[in-house]
């Protein structure tokens, strides 16, 4: 069964405000069976919509509107789908008591904006929404459905798990989809392909492997579809299992996304705890591990050594070695780790020191250099990365990096 999402509004194409809710019932809904065929962003015009309606059910069995649904004259969702569908324009007497109600609850009066949201096409059937006045509407179709709901994204969140998911399963005979996730950590994208290249090909045909990289990391996304959920999975794990034993080190996960969630848990589980000493990344490991509800339990904190004169005084790096060698090298990182781990008498400490860019770089330390030292029970080890020439990018792939390391190391 595919399914289109037609997202409209003028703000979401000139990059006023992002489009979550595609994504979000993009997920939802392939969960509960569907292909997403599409998602496009249209212009709020009655052209735009009706071309793309158009479009939208010659190649899929449900298409779903967001947007344009408003009391104001540039909504013209519902005015568009009625034109298309030949429905005549009627007040619902719930919609309406709703909207009145809510209105008059916040202090204001019912304008003719307010009323005319109460008219709905007779020949829909009316999605009620909860959390604000703009109804959702339901068409068919030729066994086909149309769905519009409004842009508000807790508005349309809420109407599509009550409303409109128990509905579709109603209505359609779904297969069962499963996309199971692999999580990994510390090998591009391009060499990640090479080494499980045999494993790839090698895939039942009923799996579709998809590379999805991100900073620091690659996801791996099996999928299949069919009608018997628990075989579906049985075979992605074993094909999961065959893909451990060929790259066990840079698997992090097969659960969760979130690499300092997975560190985290081997710190609580072993009953270890851990500091971090931060240049380049300004507290970014910091935040990526605090940000954790409970990290408390295993994380003391974090010294900013964003210039040498904390290196020196708060953390004890020598500073015959940062007029030697720099702040951006093996001995004044590793000097870091050990200094943060002594003052905060942990079990383990990360520390970094890097080019983030885009200035700063030399012939032999270009932007994106970066020295991550780990500091353990057994010593203390750390190595150099080039990672890139962009800021933000570098920041956090340096973070994911050395939370990688630390993975590493506690196995």
């Amino acid at each position: 069964m595919n399914l289109d999402i037609i997202s409209i509004g003028d703000e979401l194409l000139i990059g006023q405000t992002l489009n979550t809710n595609a994504f979000w019932i993009s997920k939802e809904l392939n969960k509960i069976g569907f292909t997403i065929r599409q998602q496009i962003t249209i212009a709020d015009t009655e052209t735009a919509i009706l071309t793309a309606l158009e479009t939208a059910l010659s190649k899929s069995d449900v298409v779903i509107f967001t947007g344009g649904l408003g009391p104001t004259s540039d909504d013209l969702t519902m005015p568009a789908l009625n034109k298309y569908f030949g429905g005549s324009l009627m007040r619902d007497d719930k919609v309406y008591q709703h909207i009145k109600k809510m209105i008059t609850s916040r202090g204001f009066e019912m304008n003719r904006n307010n009323q005319n949201q109460a008219l709905v096409p007779d020949n829909c059937r009316v999605i009620y929404n909860a959390n604000g006045t703009a109804p959702g509407l339901w068409f068919e179709k030729e066994g086909k459905v149309v769905i519009a709901m409004p842009g508000v994204p807790y508005e349309m969140k809420a109407m599509v798990t009550d409303e409109v998911i128990p509905k579709l399963k109603e209505q359609f005979d779904l297969p069962e989809i499963i996309n199971q996730m692999v999580y990994t950590q510390g090998m591009p994208e391009s060499m990640l392909a090479e080494r499980i290249f045999d494993w790839e090909n090698n895939l039942p045909e009923t799996i579709k492997l998809a590379y999805l990289p991100s900073p620091g990391r690659v996801k791996l996304c099996l999928s299949s579809t069919g009608t018997d959920r628990g075989k579906l999975q049985h075979n992605i794990n074993v094909e999961i299992e065959k893909l451990a034993q060929l790259i066990p080190q840079y698997i992090y996960s097969a659960d969760n996304e979130d690499i300092a969630t997975v560190v985290g848990e081997l710190l609580r589980k072993n009953k270890l705890t851990l500091a971090t000493a931060e240049s380049c990344t300004g507290g970014y490991i910091a935040h990526l591990i605090t940000r954790i509800a409970g990290s408390s339990d295993y994380y003391k904190g974090s010294v900013i050594a964003y210039s040498n004169e904390v290196k020196i005084n708060e953390l004890s790096v020598n500073a015959d070695d940062i007029d030697k060698y720099g702040a951006v090298s093996e001995q004044v990182v590793q000097q870091m780790a050990v200094g943060v781990k002594n003052k905060m008498n942990t079990d383990y400490a990360i520390a970094i020191s890097g080019i983030a860019g885009p200035t700063g770089g030399t012939d032999q330390k270009p932007v994106g250099t970066v020295w991550i030292a780990l500091a353990t029970p057994k010593g203390t080890v750390a190595k150099k990365h080039v990672f890139g020439k962009q800021r933000d990018v570098n920041i956090e792939r340096a973070a994911i990096t050395a939370l990688g390391v630390l993975r590493k190391e506690l196995g």
